[in-house]
């Protein structure tokens, strides 16, 4: 593990060339990784010119990629930052909340009574968001319903496909399932219709069975087995992603479930959710401590990296992605390349087409708008944030004035927080110290394993060595 991370100063370097604007800095023996936690701009330098900088004596050449890399400003050169102007691109609504599994982690009341959106209110959603699209000329864009088990609800998911195709639209429409569901019949529609699914699956039979029983109780992996073959023969379902929540329960068996993961599924990414402490949770327990937090990212690591060297391609997206936010300031992920986007980039709508900033469903207060009114979905956001609603409320703390990664991080998980404590206040301290402890064994893997970077990004980053 590399050492504890210091800081350069900013200083000026020549009316000419402008100011060093400071970073922190993480060295092995030969190199360092710079890195500005205002704006995220980030180099890897061989020790003589990290020396070069700390000594104030930069040259000509040393100027010249500093400026290229976003680490020299000066009259000539234009901020790195760039305001995130409101425009969601990414909307999740409220499907269903039938299910015929009982996870133990499960935040749904599912004794309580069962709900699935009506079609007039799907349709109320789906005219508002081809309204909002048509307006500002979007092409891009994606749509995730959530249960509950979506598949419960598939016609109507066709229906709003159908909604979208007819007004000459077509979004990214992903699924995350528990596969029991899926057919024959069910997997060549979603592949004729391009819908992706993810599957949620927690490891190898025995922690399956035990995170994730039916709901008669009964043992579920062998349903998703069968629905993973199915999908598995067409070719645009075949790479399917994978979400797996990992609990104290689950945490003593990860590097096996990765190795379930690489060498059985044969799965190419997934990501890992740690569960979160959330308050409708029947099972607290069922959290990580900090140290299993940390235990568990080099846990991960470790795995991922012996895995790619045994020959299996696989990585983890939080890996992926924090990777790409190290080196190339990637955007890919709307909740931690730039922390939280809720509004800015995502919607979420309940079932009665109320508006959200993300899904707070369960605040009513937290709405923004309804599908139904119309509306300038634009203005609605902006005017949420005018009169500093909740949700856009600043996530602080003391400690983030001192921390390399905050450009990423901005307090993290706002819905986490609001769940927690009622509440926009403070930080998500799960996903603080998920990164305090992630993003540093990162830097290691670039520091001192480079070619490992290409597998963990699968081939979007390639580091040369000189």
């Amino acid at each position: 593990m590399i050492p504890k991370y210091k800081y350069i100063e900013p200083f000026k370097i020549s009316d000419e060339v402008g100011t060093f604007i400071g970073t922190y800095f993480f060295s092995n023996k030969d190199y360092s990784f710079l890195l500005n936690a205002e704006n995220g701009c980030s180099i890897v330098l061989d020790s003589a010119l990290t020396n070069e900088i700390q000594n104030h004596n930069i040259s000509e050449a040393l100027a010249m990629r500093l400026t290229q890399r976003g680490l020299i400003s000066n009259k000539n050169t234009l901020s790195p930052v760039v305001k995130e102007i409101e425009q969601p691109t990414f909307f999740i609504f409220d499907l269903t909340q039938a299910c015929n599994f009982r996870c133990v982690y499960c935040f749904r009341h599912l004794e309580d009574k069962i709900t699935t959106i009506t079609d007039d209110n799907l349709d109320a959603i789906t005219s508002y968001i081809i309204n909002y699209c048509k307006k500002y000329q979007i092409k891009d864009f994606c749509i995730q319903p959530w249960g509950g088990e979506p598949l419960i609800a598939f016609e109507k998911i066709k229906r709003m496909d159908d909604a979208f195709k007819a007004a000459d639209l077509h979004p990214l429409i992903s699924i995350e399932t528990n596969a029991s569901l899926i057919t024959e019949e069910l997997a060549k529609e979603a592949s004729e219709r391009n819908i992706r699914l993810g599957i949620s699956i927690d490891g190898f039979p025995e922690i399956q069975n035990m995170h994730r029983p039916l709901m008669s109780g009964a043992p579920s992996f062998e349903k998703i087995k069968r629905g993973v073959e199915i999908i598995s023969k067409f070719a645009n379902l075949k790479q399917f992603g994978v979400v797996c929540v990992l609990t104290s329960r689950s945490f003593p068996f990860l590097a096996d479930i990765i190795e379930f993961f690489g060498t059985e599924l044969k799965i190419k990414c997934f990501k890992l959710n740690l569960i979160k402490d959330n308050p409708v949770m029947k099972d607290a327990q069922l959290c990580l401590s900090d140290e299993q937090i940390t235990e568990a990212q080099n846990i991960l690591i470790d795995k991922l990296i012996n895995l790619n060297q045994r020959g299996y391609e696989i990585t983890e997206l939080n890996v992926q992605e924090k990777l790409m936010n190290l080196l190339v300031r990637a955007k890919s992920n709307i909740c931690t390349s730039r922390g939280c986007m809720g509004g800015t980039k995502m919607i979420a709508f309940d079932q009665d087409g109320r508006i959200y900033p993300c899904d707070v469903t369960d605040y009513k207060e937290e709405s923004i708008g309804d599908a139904h009114v119309s509306g300038d979905l634009v203005e609605l956001v902006r005017t949420a944030k005018r009169q500093k609603r909740d949700f856009f409320a600043k996530k602080y703390s003391k400690d983030c004035g001192q921390c390399p990664f905050w450009f990423f991080c901005k307090g993290g998980c706002t819905t986490a927080i609001k769940y927690k404590i009622g509440k926009v206040e403070g930080i998500d301290h799960q996903e603080c110290f998920s990164n305090l402890s992630l993003y540093p064994r990162l830097i290691d893997i670039i520091l001192t394993n480079p070619k490992a970077v290409c597998n963990l990004t699968r081939h979007r980053v390639n580091i040369v060595e000189e």
